[in-house]
């Protein structure tokens, strides 16, 4: 016996698969309204996989970090926070250049300065990021 489908039943069965899967359920109001800003400018058929972590930060694809009340992000192996814009981030994840807008907004006026008090902390830190994320100080 064959499994064949009648028109309507393949009509609600395509229409089933073109949804996009829901959203995992973020319990950090903050969180949550930070990671909805993006979501609206992302296409539907982007994948995107998250989590919170220990520190209450949102870790998009193991790439890169989100802070909890501003618009901040960081790359997981660095650590130095950027400022960003909502539409522009989700630009970046879509065409996969995550890594290259942080540097752009390195320069951006609303991120932090990179001054550290003390540089002989500052490069330790540094070193020890890069060799767990396999880059070579």
């Amino acid at each position: 016996m064959t499994d064949t489908l009648s028109p309507m039943q393949q009509r609600i069965k395509a229409r089933l698969l073109a949804q996009p899967a829901k959203d995992k359920y973020i319990d950090n109001r903050y969180l949550w309204s930070k990671w909805k800003q993006i979501r609206k400018h992302l296409s539907t058929a982007t994948h995107v996989e998250y989590r919170i972590t220990q520190q209450h930060v949102l870790l998009v694809n193991q790439q890169f970090l989100l802070a909890q009340k501003k618009s901040k992000m960081r790359l997981a192996s660095y650590l130095d926070w950027v400022a960003y814009t909502p539409r522009h981030l989700a630009f970046a994840i879509e065409t996969g250049q995550v890594e290259d807008y942080y540097w752009y907004q390195m320069s951006d006026p609303r991120s932090d300065p990179n001054i550290w008090k003390r540089q002989l902390e500052e490069k330790a830190l540094k070193t020890y990021y890069a060799q767990r994320a396999g880059r070579t100080p």
